[in-house]
């Protein structure tokens, strides 16, 4: 039942930015333009619209932050990203999450403090706003079609982000609602976050691990005993890496908590050799979205899968390459760089006594 409810609550919402690009379009032809410029500013008006709501979603965020003590650190739409390091603004081309439209993240000095939902709310808040002034808008001006643009888009992001499933603002309320006792560990990824964007290379991720009772549900330890797995493959604890890890994905209902832990037993599989497991886990869906992000990190578990497992060499050099020339500017933390940089340098070797050999042979 869990399944259909979320199943209906997406068509829902996609028939209500449907129905928003209908308004859009029909405001246009109100106003005397033809069929083709009506739908053509219709389409944009409504497109621009929705960008324009990522914003306001995320600086909701970032205002009830700044309400309950929270620190700017990065606000990004799209692939770019505004960070705030030492007072100064930096824009880049990046993405904290892949696939994600806007991004906002705030350090917390105070971490006794628990109004963390209120932040979690703020996008909500501002959906349930703009719901209020558009109806306004519409009142005022009888421009029904103008506002129910706003009305639909709104009504359809909000009913995508309270739904408590996968990494949606929902998801987080919900989950701190149920088990308070979580806060400690929303407080430690959002400092996790932050410190990979502010300075990574004066931290290591064993700086951001705690002891998480193996009882314990929600997304948030979750999070935590994922990055303790990652831990263990730093320090060539295969053993307790892998054990670790399948016990995250097989309590977890969380994709993102799943897929994580799926992406590192790749990589496990990959240092022990196990190439059939290790094909298991590169198929699914969510791990080859992972593989396909370019950063270092992903690159070099890119690059020994073509190697090791599809002995694809020219996709191999592809993943190496693009593994080297995002090594300086990664946001890797301290240890996770050097581990990654001395894999790669292991994978160069290993590739080049291979060469050395068939040479010989020849």
């Amino acid at each position: 039942m869990k399944k259909i409810g979320t199943y209906l609550v997406y068509v829902l919402a996609f028939v209500l930015i449907m129905l928003a690009f209908a308004c859009g379009t029909i405001a246009f032809a109100e106003l005397g333009y033809s069929a083709f410029l009506a739908f053509t500013f219709g389409y944009t008006f409504a497109l621009l619209s929705m960008y324009v709501i990522f914003i306001l979603h995320e600086l909701g965020h970032a205002f009830c932050g700044y309400l309950t003590g929270y620190r700017l650190v990065a606000f990004g739409l799209g692939n770019f990203l505004l960070t705030k390091k030492s007072g100064r603004l930096h824009l880049s081309r990046t993405a904290v999450i892949k696939n994600v439209g806007a991004q906002y993240i705030g350090l917390k000095e105070n971490e006794s403090d628990q109004r963390i939902i209120l932040m979690l709310s703020g996008g909500l808040i501002v959906h349930l706003c703009l719901i209020l002034l558009a109806t306004l808008f519409g009142f005022l001006t009888r421009s029904w079609y103008f506002a129910g643009t706003w009305i639909f888009l709104n009504l359809s992001f909000f009913l995508n982000n309270v739904l408590p499933v996968g990494i949606t603002d929902g998801a987080k309320i919900w989950e701190l609602l149920q088990y308070p006792e979580n806060t400690k560990y929303a407080y430690l990824m959002l400092r996790h976050s932050a410190q990979t964007l502010l300075a990574p290379q004066e931290y290591d991720l064993k700086d951001f691990i705690m002891s998480v009772d193996e009882d314990v549900r929600g997304s948030f330890a979750e999070s935590v005993q994922t990055l303790q797995g990652l831990v263990f493959i730093l320090d060539d604890n295969i053993e307790l890496a892998k054990q670790q890890l399948q016990s995250v994905l097989e309590k977890t209902d969380n994709p993102m908590s799943k897929t994580s832990s799926q992406l590192y037993l790749l990589q496990v599989a990959l240092m022990e050799g196990d190439n059939k497991k290790a094909e298991e886990y590169a198929s699914i869906r969510g791990v080859k979205s992972f593989l396909s992000i370019k950063t270092a990190d992903m690159q070099v578990i890119q690059a020994w899968y073509q190697f090791k497992v599809r002995k694809d060499v020219v996709q191999t050099h592809k993943a190496m390459k693009i593994a080297r020339r995002k090594m300086n500017s990664s946001r890797m933390l301290r240890d996770e760089k050097i581990y990654y940089q001395n894999w790669l340098a292991e994978l160069e070797k290993e590739m080049l006594e291979g060469t050395e050999d068939e040479t010989r042979n020849f």
